[in-house]
């Protein structure tokens, strides 16, 4: 859990987020390969959600069907994601070694949302 970061739109009525563990020293190397030329896709968080999706979640490219983000003022990302099989999910990233343009972004939770 990240101290200290607040709430965002997502937290009003929350059903059941999963937390992804956040390791410091693997972001720091992250960040490193990223000021280094590296891994440029870890500062946008629309792909960072994608790479989790595929990677961490087992949803394959092809089951999106859209993605919206919105950067929040407590300098969180929120990522909807809506899936062609009519769920939505919605993640929360934070930017766990620099905040700012040049930091890069990670998940911090996730929820599926089943549409009534």
């Amino acid at each position: 859990m990240c101290t200290g970061c607040g709430t965002n739109a997502f937290d009003a009525a929350s059903p059941a987020w999963v937390q992804v563990s956040i390791d410091s020293a693997k972001m720091s190397a992250l960040q490193t390969e990223f000021d280094g030329g590296h891994r440029v896709g870890l500062s946008d968080p629309v792909q960072v959600t994608s790479d989790f999706l595929e990677q961490d979640l087992a949803l394959s490219g092809n089951k999106v069907a859209d993605v919206q983000d919105k950067k929040q003022p407590n300098g969180q990302c929120d990522v909807t994601v809506s899936l062609q099989d009519g769920r939505t999910v919605q993640l929360v990233l934070v930017q766990p070694v620099r905040k700012d343009s040049t930091g890069i972004w990670c998940v911090q939770k996730y929820r599926f949302v089943t549409k009534q």
